[in-house]
């Protein structure tokens, strides 16, 4: 609801400037959220003398903070390329999300140090009826900031509103533990203020490091999703003449901000101008309608001529012999008067270890034969998909 009301076409999500007014609309829905909860809760907190709602309290403001640093990190990540960063600053958002986590870090540690301090020296605590209207009011808030934080976070992958989704999340939790332990304090007598204030800032250090890893991810580089990956295959091999594609490397800076080279075969016999026009098409087809910046290299491929088919071909079973998992292409016959080099690229999956020299030796026991001498010039690949 809160999308369609302030957000101008909010359906638009790869548009840089829909992108910046999410992070814009949930950055200022947090600050006005977690600033009132903050003050309701500090104010029954120092009244009732309990430690773990004034560490609510003051988790509250500490979500006003990384509210703000949403607002900033979005703002950053929309700023245009420029000479010194020409891949632009999506990045920020990634970064935003990471400072996010480690302010999450802190407060955690400093709820402990203080549940620490009222287990050793427990005070008495004043419970009433406002106590516990004002805990029902913040989880109830907290679980509509949840709610609205994984929707915005959902419908532009953002990791920086996922991070704050999860922070509303750990304080559902950290408050329904407060209400738990006062109903608990208020019937049988026993302060347990301290312990459950000191259970609930280690369960936020812990949520935190495992988002601190999750926003780590794409800074440090992982591999696309399957389904991107597809995307790109699938529509690169839906262009006339394209015979197949192969060394598809893919690299993200920032959401919707990904750069993307990959070698594609055609027809050897095919007029060059023709080929190199439809290599533009398909650049311009992919920035236009993906916002993708991809380069090309073609790669022609020589078709119908048996003596490299039938070498590809015995090459291809014997390495299939070898490892059932190797692939290969970009294959290549040059002959000399002394010899032939037979040259091609072959794909290794990661979780294999490989010999290249014991491959050629390989190669070379079962192919080379007396009247001819074969050399094996071969590059290795690891493959995104």
């Amino acid at each position: 609801m809160i999308k369609k009301i302030f957000i101008k076409n909010y359906k638009e999500v790869n548009n840089k400037e829909v992108r910046k007014s999410y992070g814009k609309v949930a950055g200022i829905f947090g600050i006005i959220s977690n600033l009132t909860l903050a003050i309701i809760k500090l104010v029954i907190g120092l009244f009732s003398n309990s430690v773990s709602i004034i560490a609510d309290s003051i988790n509250n403001i500490s979500d006003m903070v990384t509210s703000i640093l949403t607002i900033i990190g979005f703002n950053l990540s929309s700023k245009h390329p420029t000479k010194e960063h020409p891949y632009g600053f999506a990045r920020y958002e990634y970064v935003s999300g990471l400072v996010i986590s480690i302010f999450m870090i802190f407060m955690g540690v400093l709820f402990a140090k203080e549940s620490i301090i009222k287990i050793i020296h427990p005070k008495t605590l004043v419970i009433n009826l406002y106590t516990y209207i004002i805990l029902l009011i913040a989880i109830f808030i907290k679980s509509y900031q949840m709610i609205v934080y994984f929707d915005f976070s959902k419908s532009i992958n953002s990791s920086t509103l996922k991070a704050n989704a999860i922070d509303s999340k750990n304080d559902i939790i950290s408050t329904t533990s407060i209400l738990i332990s006062i109903v608990i304090m208020d019937i049988f007598g026993i302060n347990i203020d301290g312990i459950v204030g000191f259970i609930v800032s280690i369960f936020i250090i812990i949520n935190s490091f495992k988002v601190i890893k999750e926003v780590l991810n794409p800074i440090i580089g992982i591999v696309p999703t399957m389904e991107y990956i597809n995307m790109v295959k699938n529509k690169l091999l839906s262009y006339k003449y394209v015979i197949g594609i192969h060394d598809l490397v893919i690299h993200n800076y920032g959401e919707n901000n990904n750069f993307i080279t990959v070698h594609v075969e055609i027809n050897s016999k095919m007029d060059m101008i023709v080929a190199h026009d439809l290599m533009d098409t398909i650049e311009r087809d992919f920035k236009g309608e993906l916002g993708i910046n991809l380069t090309i290299h073609m790669d022609p491929i020589v078709i119908g001529n048996k003596k490299i088919d039938n070498m590809k071909q015995m090459v291809t079973n014997l390495l299939l012999k070898y490892n059932s998992n190797y692939k290969i292409h970009d294959f290549r016959i040059v002959e000399g008067r002394s010899h032939i080099n037979i040259l091609f690229d072959i794909v290794v999956p990661y979780e294999i270890d490989y010999d290249l020299e014991e491959i050629k030796r390989y190669l070379d026991l079962k192919i080379n034969k007396k009247r001819k001498k074969y050399f094996f010039i071969i590059e290795v690949d690891r493959p995104l998909y």
